[in-house]
């Protein structure tokens, strides 16, 4: 071994405090942007491949009732290469030991498609001459424990039909299951449900006829024109307008986390890595100068500026490689928790997860090069220093009057007060980034706390100040408004309000949007319309009340005039003013006065959905009246929908968080520490002089300790913008056609960062207390010698 290689040793071991927390920092900061893109990769990977080998459609179409022969006519529009109808319909479902109705989407099946393949998971297909045999979703089958043999009843027309599930399979257009009636996945009262064609089209008396179409385009075919003469051909029959890929729902949420899985893969580990650049920068520059009387000794002995320079180079790729090595494990790690996260949400027939190569890359190259470029200065260092000039001491460094002492104020404060204040200003630089670190610590910890605040806002607001019913009814058709009558008469129903909604195409300048037209009315109370500042909206006439996300997304304003379109396209465009903006976190809405909307529409007062309030006692009554009624199309129980907004998003969220303030605790811990450190060494003559002088160790140590607390109280106000920056950035990022998050950060959320960064701060103390006690006070005034 070379004298140099030995040298490295015993300088890695003695310098072992720094060099851990260096490498926790590189660990923790690798790590996270390993796995994050490894995850990124994998998850659009298992989406890229799944798609492929399953044939998932391009476009998609659905009518009220077209006949089958127009199958004939899709297949020769220019641009399409495989196009298959089918028969697709929601019913309620009634489950074993699930009291509350269900919801079921039937999609015919037929063993010669070509599209959208299902993935079976367990049992077999149904067959053709059986009437009763179906195949569910996996996510359904799951969360009711249905198993090939099992039983459960549908309502069809308003005959009770019973069926046998024979097998549990998944499907490229369902990776994402989600209810038409909810905004987030529930998967206990919401399945996709296969059954034969034949029987299907009996049950729903669609004989010789389909209602939706999926399209796989020619390779290389554009998507707007085939689109456009798709609509033409299927108006006739009651057509929404047909939508592609970007518009399907499993799809934009799958597309939705590999966006944000990318966005997000740079930020914590930015904040990591620049730290550990800042900490590898003072360390080194520190060594260095430790090092001048070993530096002019070796340099006098033959070795060259050079070699001694790649001896400091390869001291930092070594602690930058103790660092990496452990990150790509720890990478693993949290790829496996991703990839469990992944299937508990979308149904791949498997998401393979792995290290990428170029995530390794990436790693490699935010590991090394930062460290490399922070320990340039020192290896300049070395350069420039003489041996001559190395041998003796450094000299001491030049302390002057700085501006702020000639304040009559300062004037007036202890000599210890201003030993405090010359030390933070001596280093500007040094002390500018400690705050930064600290401040980005505090910011770590606000960006991960702040989801909660948002759930609890989110359930707050939309589901109890905004939606003040228990049950939601849905019909199969717009009824006349003596149905409120007829539901009155169930018992346990204590209030009942009705409203009507459309499907539309909203228009504004160059801008398209499909959304829902709801009505609303003045004396309502189970559905408030509400502002940003909680305030009741009115949706007067003439003018319409859009949800946040079209101020957001499209920078509309008050009084802009927007036109809507009926997307069946049966009537006339009309117009109207945007009379305000709905601080509703779901979905994007547009509200209209329920006069205007049944004139619009030149139809007379209809509702197609009630809102319900129910006697808690009486409530299984009322599911189960409900689950009897022909005319009911979805059931959606309020109470169910928030437990599975909780457990959606909740324990996501809470993982995120402790995950965040842990990342936090070591990069406060860690710039504290090192701070210390560095302070105690450089100080340790001064130290030592004090003592003689008559100071007690507590009192040496209070000079430190203050200094670092000035630094860690200037940290808090950066930290705290920095956290509320941070938050709107992921905000920004997460923002989705589905959702609409606000940006809401809690006094607590603040709170709680001051409180995990001062306690940091105070076990540092103890730290520094530690190290003051044990500091050989004789052996530091003869280092100065």
């Amino acid at each position: 071994m070379k004298v140099l290689d030995r040298k490295l040793l015993r300088d890695l071991w003695a310098f072992r405090a720094q060099v851990l927390t260096l490498a926790t920092l590189v660990i923790c900061g690798v790590a996270v942007l390993v796995a994050s893109w490894s995850a990124y990769i994998s998850l659009q990977k298992a989406q890229v491949i799944y798609y492929a080998q399953n044939r998932f459609a391009d476009v998609f179409a659905e009518v009220v009732r077209a006949p089958s022969d127009i199958l004939e006519r899709i297949r020769k529009v220019p641009g399409v290469e495989l196009a298959e109808g089918r028969v697709v319909e929601d019913v309620l479902l009634d489950v074993p030991q699930q009291v509350e109705p269900a919801l079921g989407r039937f999609i015919s099946y037929d063993p010669q498609s070509l599209l959208n393949l299902i993935h079976l998971k367990k049992g077999r297909f149904p067959e053709g001459g059986s009437a009763n045999e179906v195949l569910v979703h996996e996510s359904f089958a799951k969360a009711h424990n249905l198993n090939p043999g099992d039983h459960f009843k549908a309502l069809f027309k308003g005959k009770v039909t019973r069926f046998v599930v024979v097998g549990v399979g998944i499907s490229p257009e369902y990776v994402y299951a989600l209810s038409p009636i909810a905004p987030l996945p529930d998967d206990r009262h919401f399945g996709v449900i296969w059954l034969n064609h034949a029987v299907l089209s009996r049950l729903n008396q669609m004989e010789g006829a389909f209602n939706s179409f999926v399209i796989r385009r020619e390779s290389g075919a554009s998507l707007g024109p085939l689109k456009a003469s798709l609509d033409r051909l299927l108006k006739p029959f009651g057509s929404m307008g047909s939508y592609d890929r970007s518009r399907q729902i499993s799809n934009m949420f799958v597309e939705d986390e590999i966006r944000q899985q990318r966005s997000m893969s740079a930020v914590v580990p930015g904040i990591f890595i620049s730290i550990a650049t800042f900490i590898m920068h003072i360390v080194m520059v520190r060594l260095v100068s430790l090092h001048r009387g070993q530096i002019a000794t070796l340099k006098s002995v033959g070795y060259s500026s050079f070699h001694l320079a790649i001896y400091y180079w390869k001291l930092v790729s070594v602690i930058l490689a103790i660092g990496l090595l452990p990150s790509f494990v720890l990478a693993y790690g949290i790829g496996q928790w991703y990839s469990g996260l992944y299937a508990e949400y979308f149904r791949f027939p498997q998401i393979d997860f792995s290290l990428s190569l170029q995530a390794v890359l990436l790693g490699l190259i935010a590991g090394f090069v930062p460290g490399w470029m922070a320990s340039l200065t020192a290896l300049l260092t070395v350069f420039r220093l003489a041996p001559a000039e190395a041998m003796r001491p450094l000299s001491p460094p030049k302390f002057h009057k700085s501006f702020f002492e000639k304040w009559r104020l300062v004037k007036l404060q202890s000599v210890q007060t201003k030993m405090i204040m010359r030390s933070l200003l001596f280093r500007p630089l040094r002390t500018f980034f400690g705050i930064m670190g600290v401040a980005a610590a505090t910011g770590v910890l606000i960006n991960g706390s702040f989801w909660m605040d948002i759930v609890n806002y989110m359930i707050q607001r939309q589901f109890h100040e905004m939606s003040r019913d228990d049950i939601e009814v849905r019909f199969v058709h717009p009824r006349r408004l003596d149905v409120i009558s007829e539901l009155k008469r169930i018992p346990g129903i204590a209030m009942i309000e009705g409203t009507r909604s459309v499907p539309v195409r909203l228009h504004f300048r160059n801008i398209s949007k499909e959304t829902a037209l709801i009505s609303v009315s003045p004396e309502s109370s189970l559905r408030r319309i509400l502002d940003r500042r909680g305030q009741t909206l009115q949706a007067l006439s003439g003018r319409v009340l859009l949800s946040q996300y079209f101020q957001k997304k499209y920078n509309m304003k008050v009084g802009d005039e927007v036109s809507f379109e009926v997307i069946d396209g049966r009537l006339p465009t009309f117009k109207a003013a945007i009379g305000g903006f709905v601080d509703d976190v779901l979905g994007s809405t547009a509200y209209v006065d329920k006069e205007d909307l049944h004139r619009w529409l030149s139809e007379a007062a209809s509702i197609d959905s009630v809102f319900l309030t129910v006697y808690p006692q009486e409530a299984q009554r009322v599911y189960i009246k409900l689950k009897e009624m022909p005319e009911v199309a979805a059931v959606s129980v309020k109470k169910l929908l928030i437990e599975s907004f909780t457990v959606t998003l909740a324990g996501m969220i809470l993982t995120f968080t402790l995950i965040l303030i842990a990342f936090a605790i070591m990069i406060s811990a860690a710039v504290l520490v090192n701070l210390a450190r560095i302070n105690l060494s450089e100080k340790s003559w001064e130290m030592a002089s004090m003592e003689i002088m008559g100071f007690r160790v507590g009192e040496v140590f209070r000079l430190l300790f203050l200094e670092l607390g000035i630094q860690v109280l200037l940290a808090l106000i950066p930290g705290l913008i920095l956290g509320y920056g941070l938050s709107y950035l992921s905000v920004k990022w997460i923002h989705t056609d589905t959702f609409s998050f606000p940006l809401i950060v809690e006094a607590k959320t603040y709170a709680l960062a001051t409180g995990v960064i001062t306690l940091t701060f105070l076990v540092s103390g103890w730290f520094l207390y530690r190290k003051v006690r044990q500091l050989n006070f004789s052996e530091a005034l003869k280092a100065r010698e």
